[in-house]
């Protein structure tokens, strides 16, 4: 095995759980004797992908491989992902593809997109409403631990859907979205209009955004929903794991 496979093997022994290497752990790991390992991490520190711990009892990621990865992000736009996921999925069903964030206690949304159904129900980019008045919104939210997200949801006062909610009902519907990681939902706010949605994040720039399909109920009976569900978290989880987002990283 030629001296660059030693090294990328080195370096896919990094991770969250192991922020730090050591000498005698990656001999370990890796079979492989001391010596070799020691001129490996050496060339590694040199070239900036990885470098000297602070007290000097190991390596961590230096700042190449930290370039590396604002590159690789910059590549892969978390709106971009999510706009090529809501052209699937609009192609797929023939319903209304959305995307948006949750910007205080409102889901704004980002992306519109009319599918082939002679009914469709879009709203307008930058269109605003109250979060938890959309699935959009009810994902996102679900993202954050209920204190903060009630918090967040009424800092205006209790608006829209959530007026006539009680505090352990919209916990319970966080609940849900949290134990599926995906929210549905049917006549939200338009009579006859449904909708199935998931959340994804962005942890290295922060940032959360939702898509949903919405549909005519009358047009999607339980095993079309059951379908959409099943195509949009697997959009979501594709997604997640280029983003590194934690939820979907944990797999079914």
């Amino acid at each position: 095995m030629s001296s660059l496979e030693n090294g990328l093997r080195i370096l896919s022994l990094v991770s969250e759980e192991r922020p730090v290497l050591r000498v005698g752990e990656v001999c370990r790991e890796l079979d492989m004797p001391k010596a070799s390992v020691s001129r490996l991490l050496k060339t590694l520190s040199e070239a900036g992908l990885l470098e000297r711990e602070e007290r000097d009892q190991g390596y961590v990621v230096g700042g190449k491989a930290l370039d590396l990865a604002a590159l690789y992000l910059a590549r892969h736009n978390l709106l971009d992902l999510v706009r090529v996921a809501i052209d699937d999925l609009v192609r797929e069903f023939g319903f209304t593809g959305h995307a948006g964030i949750v910007a205080g206690h409102e889901r704004v949304l980002l992306v519109a997109q009319q599918g082939t159904y002679a009914l469709q129900h879009t709203g307008s980019v930058a269109e605003r409403k109250p979060a938890f008045d959309s699935i959009i919104g009810r994902a996102i939210l679900a993202r954050l631990d209920d204190a903060q997200a009630l918090a967040q949801l009424d800092a205006q006062g209790k608006l829209g859907i959530r007026a006539s909610m009680s505090d352990d009902e919209v916990r319970a519907e966080f609940a849900a979205i949290r134990k599926d990681r995906i929210a549905r939902s049917s006549s939200l706010i338009t009579p006859g209009i449904s909708s199935i949605g998931a959340a994804i994040a962005d942890p290295g720039r922060n940032e959360i955004m939702g898509l949903c399909l919405s549909f005519p109920t009358i047009a999607a009976d339980a095993a079309i929903q059951d379908r959409i569900a099943s195509s949009v978290s697997r959009h979501a989880q594709a997604i997640g794991l280029r983003m590194r987002d934690p939820v979907w990283l944990q797999g079914d």
